[in-house]
């Protein structure tokens, strides 16, 4: 029997082990859910393309690795490569959204591959993406001695080579020279034309009054802008009060101005400031007790001297305003009994308010 067993041991064929499949590392890094995703697709399609190799996944405890500069990227990675004896280290970063690079350096040869690629989130094609990681994985040792190279290799790199000398044999499109109209300036956009605001308005005697002369109300104000600086336009406004000269005399008064007003602005960053004057009618109804005459309306000319300033640069702003108000003719009551003057119009009132304004059309 041992006999026996000696002859089968000594007739049976010898098994040589040869060297172990070339290695390729691929670094796997953090990122959103989709980008990691992508790296375990193409991870799985570098295992089936390269079937001959062996491709080791290998994490990389570096913070925000993917944007750092690609030298601190190559001296994070080419340690990890050199401890495993990899032939290839290779890996997949996403600097801006939809833009993927895929990076491949290889060990021995000194050169490292840097490819940039454009993939939108919907249409990232794994197989693609292997396809090109094995193009630049073959252009690395397109120029090595064949007997430095291992097998596996040089199936690739042969592979590589036919693929470049396919696309020499294709021939060149005819080139046409076709004179290229320049390109059409950028039409600036429209500006915009009619400007429209709503104060909430004081109104305050200044000169050559008698009796209350503090006012409150609103305004109106439409404006049609020529250009993005020079406007036109039309202010409505409505002040009224009530005051009480003497214990017997209350005087109620109502006054609406109708200007028109050009202005002209001036900006400073997200502030505007808008110089305003102005012309027109102003009506005033005015109505008292114990005074000569009782009730009186009064239509006079007006003008205005002013500025707004305006904050924000949307369509919507807030505006400040102050300006004076001067008037041609103004309502004037007399005391009864007496000739005594009991109340008396401003000739120069000064107007603040607040208000919003917004630019359209």
């Amino acid at each position: 029997m041992l006999a026996l067993a000696l002859t089968l041991v000594l007739a049976a064929p010898k098994v040589s082990i040869g060297p172990p499949p070339p290695l390729i590392v691929m670094i796997r890094t953090d990122g959103p859910p989709a980008f990691v995703k992508t790296q375990a697709r193409l991870h799985e399609e570098l295992t089936l393309l390269l079937d001959s190799f062996i491709v080791l996944n290998t994490p990389i405890a570096i913070p925000d690795f993917p944007r750092k500069p690609l030298a601190d990227q190559l001296a994070a990675v080419l340690p990890v490569a050199k401890s495993n004896d990899a032939a290839a280290v290779v890996w997949l970063s996403e600097p801006i959204p939809g833009q993927l690079m895929l990076h491949l350096v290889a060990q021995g040869t000194g050169r490292t591959l840097v490819r940039t690629l454009e993939f939108d989130k919907k249409s990232r094609n794994e197989s693609a993406l292997a396809l090109m990681m094995r193009e630049l994985l073959g252009t690395a040792f397109l120029y090595e001695a064949p007997a430095t190279v291992p097998p596996q290799l040089r199936a690739v790199v042969k592979q590589t080579r036919a693929t470049m000398s396919n696309a020499a044999d294709v021939a060149p499109a005819p080139i046409v020279d076709t004179p290229i109209a320049p390109p059409a300036p950028a039409r600036p956009p429209d500006p915009k034309r009619l400007r429209l605001m709503a104060f909430g308005l004081v109104d305050s005697g200044i000169v050559d009054h008698i009796g209350g002369a503090t006012r409150y109300g609103g305004s109106l104000t439409a404006m049609w802008k020529f250009t993005e600086r020079l406007g036109v336009g039309l202010d409505w406004g409505v002040t009224g009060h009530r005051a009480v000269p003497s214990p017997t005399t209350a005087v109620s008064s109502v006054s609406m101005p109708i200007l028109a007003v050009a202005t002209h602005s001036y900006a400073f960053g997200p502030f505007a400031i808008w110089p305003r004057g102005g012309l027109g009618p102003e009506v005033t109804w005015t109505v008292s007790r114990q005074s000569v005459p009782g009730e009186l309306s009064t239509l006079t000319g007006a003008g205005l001297l002013g500025v707004d300033v305006s904050a924000g640069t949307q369509a919507f702003t807030f505006v400040f305003r102050l300006e004076a108000l001067a008037r041609l003719g103004r309502t004037q009551l007399t005391e009864l009994p007496g000739d005594q003057i009991l109340w008396r119009q401003p000739a120069v009132s000064l107007h603040a308010g607040i208000g919003l304004a917004w630019e359209g059309l």
